[in-house]
């Protein structure tokens, strides 16, 4: 890794230790996607997460009453999570992540990061929670884009 990964300004790192900060930091690299770049596909083994630095990502569901893929949602907010089926281990993604033009990310070993989170409970809670939020979020981004093509 040759660019030094910059937390600061990431709200769900916030409640994390200068610790766990520094064990996260290891687990982490730094990556630019141009565009259509494709982070991971509906399907896949899971195993990373990713961090949007700048750019976007178009998360793609293939639906089966439509022979085209739907977006769910595109992120271009710094420091949203992307690909969270990573952090749940020996599991697949749900849908599909395409950048939208050049993208910088920071790619996280999903099982690793979810090691960081366990040794500082506490704080890990919380990102976990926050977590939740967005899993949340998406499933009624889907539900709303489902609906819609009916």
């Amino acid at each position: 890794m040759s660019e030094k990964i910059d937390f600061a300004g990431i709200n769900l790192f916030a409640p994390l230790t200068a610790n766990q900060l520094e064990e996260l930091a290891k687990i982490t690299d730094y990556v630019e996607c141009e565009e259509d770049c494709k982070l991971f596909s509906t399907g896949e083994a899971a195993g990373d997460v990713f961090v949007l630095l700048e750019g976007k990502v178009s998360i793609q569901v293939q639906l089966s009453s439509r022979p085209e893929k739907i977006d769910i949602v595109v992120l271009s907010q710094k420091g949203q999570l992307i690909g969270w089926s990573g952090l749940l281990g020996k599991t697949h993604y749900t849908a599909s992540g395409i950048c939208q033009g050049d993208t910088k990310l920071l790619q996280i070993d999903g099982s690793a990061f979810m090691k960081v989170l366990e040794s500082d409970k506490e704080a890990g809670f919380t990102v976990l929670a926050s977590i939740m939020q967005i899993v949340s979020n998406r499933l009624r981004n889907l539900q709303g884009v489902v609906l819609k093509t009916m």
